[in-house]
């Protein structure tokens, strides 16, 4: 179980097969003023090829390496990756009316299914632009699979 760093959000668990959320979060928008540099969001989850396929179709992206190819293991796409990052982020951490403006990212190791993930994202900085940074990490084998930055901005309110 893992929690936020900060006591202005709640903390929440995730069972990693389901990505079922076992406590209640926010759901309201935020002003600016309601983060601080610091606050984090770590979910773990590990992908299935199930997951793999349904992203395939979604996508059109039936890469070969995605599948089960007798003795190779199918690597996780790196937009299925950014996905779950951008899911931290427009729910979570800063959340819903969060919006994108520019983002930098790197996959320094491949991801495969069955990895168990943990995938963080933390505020660094709130100004004009909110900044945050992201990691996907296989704990088990201390490997780092997604990392990055991005700046957002919240939508103002009608």
């Amino acid at each position: 179980m893992n929690r936020m760093l900060s006591n202005r959000f709640p903390y929440i668990a995730v069972n990693n097969k389901n990505y079922q959320k076992i406590c209640k979060l926010h759901t309201t928008s935020f002003s600016r003023t309601a983060f601080k540099a610091g606050d984090k969001i770590r979910i773990q989850k590990t992908l299935t090829q199930k997951d793999l396929d349904t992203f395939s179709n979604l996508t059109s992206d039936h890469n070969y390496l995605h599948k089960n190819n007798g003795n190779k293991r199918p690597i996780v796409h790196g937009a299925f990756l950014n996905g779950l990052v951008a899911g931290l982020i427009g729910t979570h951490l800063p959340g819903p009316g969060t919006v994108l403006v520019s983002q930098t990212m790197k996959f320094p190791n491949k991801c495969f299914v069955g990895e168990k993930l943990t995938i963080s994202v933390e505020l660094v900085d709130v100004r004009k632009l909110l900044k945050v940074k992201f990691f996907c990490v296989v704990e088990e084998e201390k490997k780092v699979v997604f990392e990055g930055e991005a700046k957002l901005m919240l939508a103002k309110e009608s």
